[in-house]
Order: C-alpha cells, then sequence, then structure tokens
C-alpha cells in the first residue's frame, strides 16, 4: 500500500516513508500500545460502518481561519467493498467499489463515471489517487494495515490520558513528523475505536487544520454485498472520469 494524502483527509497525510514507529525512539510506550491496539482492532475487524463529522481549515489572504464541514457515511467489507457518501453545502457525492469497478455519483448534477479497477481495495485506493487524483475521506481506516500506514513518518509520540469525545471516554494521543503534528482520541474499553482526529499542517501558511470526529461506529451488523454495487438513479447521465478528476478532499 502507497503512502498518500489523508487531506482526502485523514491519517494517510502523515505518511512518506518507511520507518515504523518501532523503530523510533521518541514514541511513549504507553501512546504506542495504545495507538497499535486500535488500528489492529480495526485491522480485525472484517466489515464496518461509520458515520463522521469532518472540518478543514482554509485560511485567506488576510490570514483569517475559515471552517468549512463535510459529513462522510462509510461502509466497508474487506478486501474488495466500499460504500461512501460525502455531503457539504456545495456538493454531494457518492462512492461505490465492488471488487471490480469504481463508480462516483455527482448527486447535484446527476453525473456519474464508472472505471475498472483492481479486485483489492488497498490496490484500488492506490489507483483511485494515481490515476485520477481522489483522495477519499478517512479511507485510511478502510486499508488492511492501517497502523503502518500512519506510523512511517512518526518521530515522536506523547500519551495525555483519558478525555471525553462526546462522553465517550477516550485515550488523548499526541504524534510529531516533519511537516504535521496530529492528535488522535482512542475509545477506552474492548474496542479501542478511533473517535476523533486533529491534524495540524505546520509547514503550510497559517498552520491550518484537519479536523474529523467519528459520531457513530458499528462493527457488528452484516453489510450487504449488494449495499457496493452502483445502481444508476433516474435520469442519470454517464460521463467518462477524468484524470483530473477533483478530489473529494478539495470539496468544501
Amino acid at each position: 500500500m502507497k503512502p498518500l494524502s489523508f487531506i482526502g483527509y485523514g491519517l494517510l497525510l502523515l505518511v512518506a516513508g518507511c520507518a515504523t514507529a518501532q523503530e523510533q525512539t521518541n514514541i511513549s510506550p504507553r501512546a504506542e500500545s495504545v495507538l497499535r491496539s486500535a488500528f489492529h482492532f480495526l485491522a480485525k475487524t472484517p466489515a464496518f460502518s461509520l458515520n463522521a463529522e469532518i472540518w478543514r481549515e482554509h485560511v485567506d489572504e488576510a490570514g483569517q481561519k475559515i471552517q468549512f464541514s463535510r459529513t462522510v457515511t462509510m461502509d466497508v467489507k474487506r478486501p474488495d467493498g466500499l460504500r461512501l457518501e460525502i455531503s457539504s453545502p456545495l456538493s454531494a457525492r457518492g462512492f461505490w467499489y465492488d471488487g471490480k469497478t469504481l463508480t462516483i455519483l455527482d448527486r447535484k448534477h446527476n453525473f456519474y463515471s464508472t472505471t475498472a479497477m483492481p479486485a483489492t481495495l488497498d490496490k484500488t485506493v492506490d489507483a483511485a489517487h494515481d490515476q485520477f487524483g481522489i483522495d477519499l475521506p478517512l479511507i485510511d481506516l478502510a486499508l488492511s494495515d492501517p497502523y503502518q500506514n500512519a506510523t512511517a513518518k512518526v518521530q515522536g509520540g506523547r500519551y495525555f490520558g483519558i478525555s471525553p469525545v462526546l462522553g465517550v471516554p477516550c485515550h488523548h494521543l499526541a504524534f510529531t513528523q516533519a511537516n504535521v503534528d496530529w492528535q488522535v482520541w482512542i475509545e477506552d474499553g474492548p474496542q479501542p475505536l478511533i473517535r476523533k482526529f486533529v491534524i495540524t499542517q505546520k509547514n503550510k501558511p497559517g498552520v491550518p487544520e484537519f479536523t474529523a470526529l467519528i459520531t457513530r461506529w458499528n462493527v457488528t451488523d452484516r453489510i450487504a454485498d449488494s449495499d457496493f454495487v452502483f445502481e444508476q438513479p433516474k435520469g442519470a447521465s454517464k460521463i467518462e472520469m477524468r484524470t483530473d478528476e477533483p478530489s473529494s478532499g478539495s470539496t468544501k
């Protein structure tokens, strides 16, 4: 799995190298242990769904920070099923991957595009990024080894104890890299689910932040294979998927 950009947005913004957290010397053992348990729990979960609210900061010419928000609904069934809905005040898009094709529906204009993809979700994420510039928000949570992807360039990590996220007690961790700092809140208990993360882009003017709040997880209900198969809406027009297809990360 190639390192991507979690500016799609997610933790994949954090990776761009081959070192692992075990090889770092400035990560506290508690922070490393909690992070590993969260990602390993997720990697061993064959299917899950989630809802999230995400905020992306834009720094204007005057230096003022403006936040733009989106909602994300994701269904995942490894190794070859993905269903994603991304909505904002300006756009609404659906994504379907069924192990053979990736389909994108622009709900505002009722246009859709379909293209052949590899047989696994990991390879499809790479292909969508490389061929069409598509970076899907939170997509790294669906990958087969999210821990390796998240820790590849970590230089340091600290543990800050238990803090609530929407009333759920969570372990609060913070990590540093060359160009970004990031924090993650992981549920305390038998299901160490990620509840919140914040990415600070310290190499960009104004130091903008990306925040994701995962408001709902479901790791038990069965997801039907038919959920990953695109059904053309009435009146929808098929268009070619462009190599300059705007990534969902750029949607305000």
